[in-house]
């Protein structure tokens, strides 16, 4: 048995002698066993129902929840959000997490809800998050945090160690940029802060040539960027190349894994970019365009083999119209399933725990796919003066399901 499932048993467990004995309050034991594995809880929270998590999220510290919410699934994230808010506790948990986490939650809302997420927030704070959420998603300026160290050219190494000293906010430290007013001069690294004497301005050691984006450049751009200069945080700069945000090394590789995901599962006819935890009905909405098409595509070449076919010593039997259209669905609704569990498996989002419920989803949304499917071929059987439009609906139906 994996760590993931021996975790969700303990949780469980946990979660069910808490029912027998009737408690609601937070449960003391659950902060013991998830200590070391926040990230892993994280991941598995969505294997528990509304309830279970909110009962799960509140028996940790506000230090935990912080860990835990930002490393959660987008769905997860939204419960966990909610229920926040309604608590009051959403602003405490918000002045910990990293501000460009924190944005992430906040874009996908509209601007009346962002407000209300945003009450009892430090006002400056939500200042820089409402001005970074104006950053188009899928650019650089998306991808970016507010929270960074930069001193003027004239700033002594000891000046600098005192400012890391004395505040924690910073989002990484192991580049320390160099501006004038907001401007962006140069960069220099922790070491080279190490190693300098304390008396020594930043401006004598530091690189002026520094690799950097702008706010509107592509996120491959960033990821190619970091990949190719082994950089850790990349500055981010406007128009007038003032330095307006940093993006560091994790989002990059968030990035780079939601990338190829996608462009996985668009080569093999989805939109999901993590389709083993969404619901059935939000699979099929999501794959049934790209099905829609090859449907269409059956449905011409059922109506010329219908156009040659006809007459009283037709050799294509009227069945066989469809069998064109029942190989590319089939063929294209399992390109589908292999790539997600594939693509599951490669990311970790399939493991020995989920992989018989992802397994049933999958059959579930086959079954959703077909179903869809043979009532429109029902029309179309119909439309091309079929006998038994409903008979042979079913046999479009049975062949998907059986293939």
């Amino acid at each position: 048995m994996g760590e993931r499932s021996r975790l969700v048993e303990a949780l469980q467990a946990e979660l069910d002698r808490a029912r027998e004995s009737g408690a609601s309050a937070p449960l003391a034991r659950i902060p013991e066993l998830v200590e070391d594995d926040l990230i892993d809880l994280a991941d598995l929270l969505d294997e528990f129902d509304d309830a279970e998590q909110w009962l799960i999220f509140d028996s940790l510290a506000t230090g935990a929840q912080v860990t835990v919410l930002e490393e959660a699934s987008e769905k997860v994230q939204h419960h966990l959000v909610d229920h926040l808010k309604e608590t009051g506790r959403l602003p405490a948990v918000f002045a910990e997490m990293a501000l460009d986490d924190v944005v992430d939650i906040v874009d996908e809302k509209t601007e009346v809800e962002r407000e209300e997420l945003l009450q009892g927030v430090d006002e400056a704070r939500a200042e820089q998050i409402r001005e970074l959420v104006q950053y188009q998603p899928d650019t650089a300026g998306g991808l970016m945090t507010a929270e960074f160290l930069a001193v003027s050219k004239e700033t002594t190494v000891q000046a600098v160690k005192d400012l890391i000293r004395t505040r924690d906010d910073f989002e990484s430290i192991n580049n320390i940029f160099v501006v004038d007013t907001e401007r962006l001069l140069g960069v220099f690294s922790s070491r080279q802060l190490i190693l300098a004497d304390n008396a020594d301005a930043v401006q004598t050691f530091m690189t002026t040539d520094v690799i950097h984006v702008e706010v509107d450049d592509d996120p491959e751009e960033v990821y190619r960027a970091m990949e190719t200069y082994h950089l850790y945080s990349l500055p981010v700069v406007d128009r007038f190349h003032d330095l307006v945000g940093i993006i560091t090394v994790d989002d990059v590789l968030t990035l780079g894994e939601e990338e190829a995901s996608e462009d996985v599962f668009r080569m093999a006819g989805s939109t999901d970019l993590h389709p083993t935890r969404d619901s059935i009905l939000g699979r099929v909405r999501r794959r049934l365009p790209f099905l829609l098409l090859s449907l269409l595509g059956g449905f011409g070449t059922a109506a010329i083999l219908r156009m040659f076919g006809v007459g009283e010593n037709a050799v294509v039997t009227e069945v066989t119209y469809f069998m064109p259209l029942i190989v590319s669905l089939c063929g294209n609704i399992a390109t589908q399933s292999s790539a997600t569990m594939v693509r599951g498996f490669a990311t970790g989002e399939v493991d020995a725990g989920r992989l018989g419920g992802v397994i049933i989803d999958e059959i579930g949304v086959g079954a959703v796919v077909g179903a869809i499917c043979a009532v429109l071929s029902a029309g179309l059987a119909f439309l091309l003066g079929h006998n038994e439009p409903v008979r042979m609906a079913l046999v479009v139906l049975c062949s998907i399901m059986s293939l």
